[in-house]
């Protein structure tokens, strides 16, 4: 009887234990936004005050083939400018690095394409660090030898740039065809994992989540340290100023909740409570029942 009752209450301290240490795990997700604001220099070089936003969506090329490592990020990118009023101007650019670093990248990108939008004109695509121009919904296959990366002043150099129309991703015309206030537009890439501890779409998501949120913008000029960027041009600022330009680094959101992550909350603590209730009980029946047992005097 004494080792049935260890028994019964290291089952039950298991039991406590598991409701106790069920904390709850990262979450998951395949996209993520990122904000860009020009608010201030900490975060722009020009403080214009326009807007954008940028949403990256990762899916797996072939769920079914768990050795293949290619996903598909589709790119969404929109003017968040103010459709009437100021600050007002045309995104005519944007720029993005992969993670891991330039001589040992984490990912290769494969495809580019521009779909129905106007940025067509790709920098970080050749290994002459020439231009590469791709036609609407024509697809732009990246050089098997690492491409050039894109220089983007007064920013660093980024794995990938793509603007409207112009001779480089930090200059260019200033009568562009890029997304006026309130417009978006959606681009697409392939890319393949470099990894074998980064095979899934979620774990890709999350990997260019990091990279995005390893900056801090605390100071002015730390726009600089971006890993994501955007650019403005034909601007007129809050104050009425016309005929800025602007580039502007981007804040990555904290992702939603996917539908499947457990949510958190005091779940926990009452189900510790609820394991201490029970373990009291079955001590309660377990001496009654030994009492029972013991022979008369």
């Amino acid at each position: 009887m004494a080792s049935a009752r260890r028994n019964q209450l290291l089952s039950v301290g298991c039991l406590a234990g598991l409701l106790v240490g069920g904390a709850a795990p990262a979450m998951a997700f395949t996209s993520f936004d990122v904000d860009f604001s020009a608010a201030n220099k900490k975060t722009s070089a020009e403080a214009t005050g326009v807007s954008g936003k940028m949403t990256f969506s990762f899916i797996k090329l072939d769920p079914t083939n768990a050795a293949d490592n290619r996903y598909t990020l589709d790119l969404n990118i929109q003017n968040t400018s103010p459709v009437s009023g100021n600050p007002s101007g045309t995104l005519t650019a944007f720029a993005f690095n992969v993670p891991g670093t330039t001589s040992s990248p984490d990912f290769k990108l494969l495809t580019y394409n521009p779909l129905a939008s106007n940025f067509g004109d790709v920098w970080g695509a050749s290994t002459s660090g020439a231009e590469r121009n791709v036609s609407n919904n024509q697809i732009l296959n990246f050089p098997t030898a690492t491409p050039s990366r894109a220089a983007y002043a007064p920013f660093g150099s980024f794995t990938f740039c793509a603007r409207d129309t112009g001779n480089s991703c930090h200059g260019g015309s200033q009568n562009g065809t890029g997304l006026t206030d309130g417009q978006s537009a959606l681009v697409r890439f392939t890319l393949a994992s470099n990894k074998s501890s980064i095979n899934s779409a979620t774990l890709v998501a999350q990997s260019f989540f990091d990279l995005f949120n390893s900056r801090t913008f605390t100071n002015d000029g730390d726009f600089k340290n971006a890993q994501v960027a955007l650019r403005f041009q034909n601007v007129t600022t809050t104050s009425g100023a016309r005929g800025k330009s602007d580039k502007v680094a981007g804040v990555p959101r904290k992702p939603p909740r996917s539908p499947g992550d457990p949510v958190p909350g005091p779940l926990p603590v009452l189900g510790a409570a609820t394991a201490f209730a029970f373990s009291r009980r079955l001590r309660r029946r377990i001496t009654t029942a030994e009492l029972r047992n013991q022979p008369a005097a």
